[in-house]
């Protein structure tokens, strides 16, 4: 058995003697030890165990001593260059009034986190944990004495809501997400043996469990505060009362009012474990967000002083061009998610003269743009040309990427298909076929496949019909120019006889396309790695497959819809199973090696070019954001792979 825990009370090397200390490092005047150290933080500096704002509750008898809010064993922060000091309002942006990728930044809940390396789980709300030798039994403690932001203690009682009465329950989630389910598609069986313990039993072995735990977009899913949630479940209220709810405030049926009081973003009411909980939600009318402390959050600095150390959060919701003048302008404190690389040289000679820096982060996977064929056309002859190898290896000699780099990324854009790099568990050598534009190659392919030349120079279906294909995407202004991209794809296809048309579409529009199986090529930036978090990327498992949904639908009922995929797709789909359900790390790595070194051979995927990097814009009054180029990613949190509870103002702004 493998126990997984942490030595708390490991302290900083840094030795601080107070705020006058901490203040003369910053470059501000010193004082004798004659002289009153003046506190420009209002009494936020570092021999505070709190911050002012919550001190000021504490005196008015409207909250708790620190004591009785902090966990027994509170989980402690290592701050990357110190501590830093309390208060301050952290102003951030984004372009989508409706995206909650800001709270999995900067409020990440998990019953366990990712370390420093972005790549290892380690204990979060969950002390410690345990799991037996073959993956299938995971026995979490939670830490004693956890409270949600209201103050309700936090025990086994929220996890077990969670997984059994809303993961469990068919009315609020009819197909159990991968991430908590067992081969067959049964949820995982969660029990409690207290208040604090509980056990977590896999069918078979489960290794990938604990990186789910992680997981920002997943990881918080699993702490829904019963307290409040169960007044809104059908199968633990009244049904009837609840329908009545539901219907009184306008929605159809009660797993819609559900859904609604569960949403962090959109209801203040709905209590929190983030560092941050919403105070006032952005809407389209306000177009302002606003985020402040959780007064019972968790964690500390290895001075025992509450985290985090900035108070509160405004969340501008803006358009990107405007989003990004606020940025270049010094209006922004901590921004990277959604700045566009094309910004970047401007951020970059407005840094120095408007207050900020500009860090060189590296994106998801390097943002790789690339074109996904549908796999599983409903057009059966669309499909069987689609299926052909020689057809896809065509498509990608086609392309000159050297060209697309040079006109769109300055040159600097990696150009290479979307498999493991290099340090990846499931790298393997090669993985970069097919790039050479070679026009010659790419007509020789054709032609051998049968795609003859109709006197218009597009080339025939063998149906007779035009070989007319049409590539969706949805536009971003935060990468690669997906338009352009796309325009210059279009003129290289059309030279080998290839007639592609250009569909822009919204995100809504896509989703529903792709679960329809009704595209024929999806552009949009693949992943390389992490693609165990989300196998979507490269096994069919679902409907919202971009390569082929049909077999991904068919994978996901058992085969009782969708289309049955040929035995090369149920091979990559037997491999998965292997990978998830592996009893050790040498199980799982050959499974993901295979399916890497398949979508070498096959190119289900076409690659084009990526992003150099994610500009990052730091306020120079900003403390503690790491700077050693960590990858801006969904898989990690975004700016949270920087662990923003412990960042800082070294004067508190407002």
């Amino acid at each position: 058995m493998t126990i997984y825990t942490r030595d708390v009370s490991r302290r900083s090397l840094l030795v601080y003697g107070g705020g006058g200390a901490l203040i003369t490092a910053l470059g501000l005047t010193a004082c004798t030890a004659e002289e009153e150290s003046p506190d420009p933080f209002g009494g936020g500096g570092t021999d505070a165990m709190e911050s002012p704002m919550l001190t000021e509750l504490v005196e008015a008898g409207e909250l708790p001593e620190l004591a009785e809010r902090l966990p027994t064993n509170p989980k402690v922060l290592e701050p990357l260059d110190g501590p830093g000091q309390f208060g301050g309002t952290l102003r951030y942006a984004q372009t989508d009034v409706n995206a909650t990728a800001v709270l999995q930044s900067f409020a990440n809940q998990g019953l366990l986190e990712w370390g420093w390396d972005a790549n290892t789980p380690e204990e979060s709300v969950a002390e410690s944990w345990e799991v037996n030798e073959d993956n299938t039994v995971y026995t979490l403690t939670l830490r004693e004495g956890l409270k949600w932001s209201d103050g309700e203690p936090f025990t086994t009682a929220d996890v077990l809501f969670s997984m059994v009465d809303w993961l469990g329950n068919s009315t609020l989630m009819p197909a159990v997400p991968f991430w908590f389910a067992n081969l067959d598609g049964t949820p995982l069986t969660a029990e409690a043996e207290d208040e604090l313990t509980l056990t977590v039993t896999c069918n078979e072995p489960f290794a990938l469990l604990p990186k789910y735990f992680c997981h920002p977009a997943v990881g918080y899913q699993f702490l829904k505060p019963r307290h409040y949630l169960e007044q809104f479940h059908g199968g633990l209220t009244d049904e009837a009362t609840v329908l009545a709810e539901a219907q009184e405030a306008g929605f159809d049926s009660w797993d819609q009012l559900f859904a609604d009081r569960d949403n962090l973003w959109t209801n203040p009411d709905r209590p929190t474990m983030g560092a941050y909980q919403v105070v006032e939600a952005a809407n389209a009318q306000s177009g302002v967000g606003r985020l402040s402390r959780n007064p019972y959050f968790w964690k500390t600095d290895p001075d025992g002083r509450q985290l985090p150390y900035i108070d509160e959060m405004q969340i501008q919701v803006l358009q990107q061009d405007t989003m990004e003048l606020r940025a270049a302008n010094g209006d922004l404190d901590f921004l990277g998610n959604g700045l566009g690389y094309k910004a970047a040289q401007v951020l970059q000679q407005n840094a120095e003269t408007n207050g900020y820096r500009m860090l060189r982060w590296r994106t998801s996977n390097d943002g790789l743009l690339a074109m996904c064929p549908n796999l599983s056309h409903q057009d059966e002859v669309l499909r069987e040309i689609f299926l052909n190898r020689d057809f896809r290896i065509a498509l990608s000699h086609a392309i000159d990427r050297d060209d697309i780099n040079n006109t769109l990324m300055d040159g600097l854009g990696p150009i290479r298909q979307p498999n493991p790099t290099e340090g990846s568990d499931y790298y393997v050598e090669g993985g970069q076929n097919y790039l050479e534009y070679d026009v010659d190659k790419a007509n020789e392919l054709l032609d051998g496949i049968g795609l003859t030349l109709g006197s218009d120079g597009i080339r025939l279906r063998p149906d007779g019909a035009p070989l007319q294909v049409t590539a969706i995407f949805v536009e971003a202004t935060d990468g690669v120019p997906r338009a352009d991209a796309l325009g210059m794809i279009q003129a290289a296809w059309a030279a080998v006889g290839i007639d592609l048309l250009i569909r822009p579409v919204d995100g809504t529009l896509a989703s529903e396309l792709r679960n329809g199986n009704d595209f024929d090529f999806d552009c949009t930036p693949h992943p390389s790695n992490d693609w165990d978090l989300e196998p979507v990327w490269f096994i069919p498992t679902s409907s919202g497959s971009h390569t082929a949904p049909g077999y991904g639908l068919w994978y996901n009922t058992g085969g009782t819809e969708g289309i049955e995929p040929p035995e090369e797709f149920q091979t990559l789909m037997d491999n998965w199973d292997a990978l998830r359900s592996a009893a050790t790390d040498e199980e799982r790595i050959a499974a993901g090696q295979a399916i890497a070194t398949q979508h070498d051979e096959e190119a289900y995927v076409i690659g084009i070019v990526g992003v150099p990097f994610q500009p990052v814009v730091v306020g120079v009054d900003v403390h503690n954001v790491r700077d050693d180029e960590p990858s801006l990613d969904f898989y990690h949190g975004r700016e949270g792979v920087t662990k923003p509870a412990q960042v800082y103002f070294a004067e508190a702004a407002s």
